[in-house]
């Protein structure tokens, strides 16, 4: 799960970098940012998921 969850990260950082390089371009296409920070944002959610996850997966191990 935590292999998922680093997978998780690294796929939303490049995101983040393609949205950074289109934002930087002279005249960026607002299309291609607006779908590439709707799957940034899915992927978000499933992180947020799989840290909820790891967490309680923790604590009962911790009980």
């Amino acid at each position: 799960m935590i292999a998922r969850l680093n997978a998780l990260r690294a796929r939303h950082g490049i995101l983040q970098a393609k949205i950074d390089a289109e934002g930087s371009r002279p005249s960026p296409d607002t299309i291609r940012v607006k779908i590439l920070k709707k799957m940034r944002l899915k992927l978000r959610d499933q992180i947020a998921l799989y840290e909820r996850l790891v967490v309680g997966s923790r604590r009962q191990i911790s009980s």
